[in-house]
């Protein structure tokens, strides 16, 4: 059994190819367009994070103390634990 979409698309499809009224044509071209104009890809308006600045924190520096907790912490977020 053939996809009903495709079905109706080929109904269609053979409908218009015998049109012969221009206004219905046209009131064709009017629904394409204006259903291709509504279809455009926006982008989303995102509030970032606030800038991590790797080269500051870098020059500041980090004990190897505090490294090793640092990176303790970020594992265990990793792994949920």
């Amino acid at each position: 059994m053939e996809n009903p979409i495709i079905e109706a698309k080929k109904e269609i499809i053979e409908w218009v190819k015998n049109l012969d009224e221009l206004e219905t044509i046209q009131e064709l071209l009017d629904l394409k367009n204006n259903n291709n104009s509504s279809f455009q890809v926006n982008e989303p308006e995102l509030e970032y994070a606030v800038k991590d600045d790797f080269d500051e924190r870098f020059s500041k520096g980090m004990s190897s103390e505090n490294a090793r907790i640092e990176s303790k912490k970020r594992v265990r977020e990793w792994w949920g634990k």
